[in-house]
């Protein structure tokens, strides 16, 4: 089996309905994904900064439960576990507010991974472009690369850290560079490039990169896919969400649950995948994003209703 590597930060979200918390779950853009991976038995390696503290552990125990491996980069026994609280409209939409700790100074020689050709690399959020740990990232980036493994980027940029983007976009177009595989919002490339549609944000990513498959996301509208020129319009079956949190990171789950499950090489990627197959993994990344659109957790459910609900195909993905 492929191994699967996932690198982000890891947080502990605490939802808002009304103003007063309703819930909380181990969360993390990436750690999202990682754990739906894990419930559908791919068994990711998580590498992220895990502090010793009690919400710190639960969030390990967490982890190991849904057969993700975690992996401490960065030391965190004197930090606290960061916080985000996501605050709900009446659409499940989630604003944040982020109450975190920086890393301390990493140990560079823990930003490496066993990579093997057509391995895959998922990192993206802010964690991929935090200054203090730049360094320790595009050694890992480079790293994949080298060895012939896939890589796969979400920028997933929020408006709290518009402050930084002077500083932090070249680290964006920088990942966007090295990436086979890049998936955004509609909010990302507006925040951050500026691109009010897909059109323009599809001639940003060919200036940036161009032989990585790129994947834009709508919301409820769907999402298109762009390689070499070619754009893929997907419309998405009509639901009522209760939360949007973990959507995208669900959406970025399926992409790679889909390059697994067709086994998808990286020379594949970079020379042009059959309209079936992108079909295929855009119906997998719908299917997880809306199913955890339709609970309170941030993750796919456990892998036998995931496996029934994928042969079950009533609502398939339509090429416009």
């Amino acid at each position: 089996m492929r191994k699967i590597y996932a690198i982000g930060e890891t947080v502990f979200d605490i939802m808002f309905v009304d103003g007063r918390p309703t819930g909380g779950n181990p969360g993390g853009s990436v750690l999202n994904s990682a754990v739906s991976l894990g419930r559908l038995g791919l068994q990711p390696v998580f590498l992220s900064d895990f502090c010793d503290d009690p919400a710190g552990k639960v969030i390990s125990k967490f982890l190991l439960d849904n057969n993700v491996n975690p992996q401490q980069l960065v030391d965190g026994s004197s930090m606290q576990t960061s916080i985000a609280l996501a605050f709900l409209d009446d659409n499940g939409d989630a604003q944040y507010e982020f109450y975190k700790q920086k890393p301390q100074s990493p140990d560079l020689a823990k930003f490496a991974a066993d990579f093997q050709k057509d391995d895959i690399l998922l990192f993206g959020s802010y964690y991929a472009i935090m200054p203090e740990i730049r360094e320790g990232m595009r050694q890992l980036i480079t790293m994949a690369r080298q060895k012939g493994a896939i890589v796969v980027y979400d920028p997933n940029f929020r408006r709290p850290h518009l402050k930084d983007l002077p500083v932090v976009k070249p680290f964006i177009e920088e990942n966007i560079s090295l990436a086979d595989v890049v998936k955004g919002s509609d909010e990302d490339f507006s925040l951050v490039f500026g691109c009010d549609n897909q059109s323009i944000a599809f001639d940003v990513l060919r200036n940036l990169n161009r032989n990585a498959v790129f994947f834009y996301t709508k919301g409820k509208d769907g999402c298109a896919c762009h390689q070499r020129g070619i754009t893929l319009e997907y419309t998405a079956p009509p639901i009522k969400p209760v939360s949007t949190i973990g959507a995208g990171d669900n959406f970025n789950a399926g992409i790679v649950y889909g390059i697994v499950k067709n086994n998808l090489t990286r020379n594949d990627i970079r020379s042009n995948v059959r309209k079936e197959l992108v079909d295929d993994i855009v119906d997998y990344a719908t299917r997880f994003a809306q199913e955890v659109c339709m609970s309170k957790e941030n993750y796919i459910s456990s892998m036998h209703n995931v496996q029934s609900t994928m042969h079950n195909r009533a609502y398939s993905m339509h090429n416009l």
